[in-house]
């Protein structure tokens, strides 16, 4: 997955569309990727890059952290 599909997905998984994602939408995210453990991965993602400490990756700076954590963790971007 690339850098611009990445975010085009971070997008597309805001469930409620308030401009944030929060873990349950992440994790939710994940399923549908097939991934396992996804309670677990879309908690230490965003423990990882919520920056503002909010419980919810929103923003540029925290959309980029979270892009470097699923390359380094999860394989699915070349960010």
């Amino acid at each position: 997955m690339t850098a611009q599909k990445f975010r085009e997905w971070i997008k597309s998984i805001d469930q409620n569309g308030d401009g944030r994602i929060s873990w349950q939408e992440l994790r939710d995210a994940l399923r549908v990727l097939g991934m396992r453990c996804t309670r677990w991965k879309a908690w230490r993602a965003l423990v990882n890059a919520d920056l503002n400490h909010n419980n919810h990756i929103d923003g540029d700076l925290e959309v980029d952290e979270l892009m470097k954590y699923a390359a380094k963790c999860w394989g699915i971007t070349d960010a």
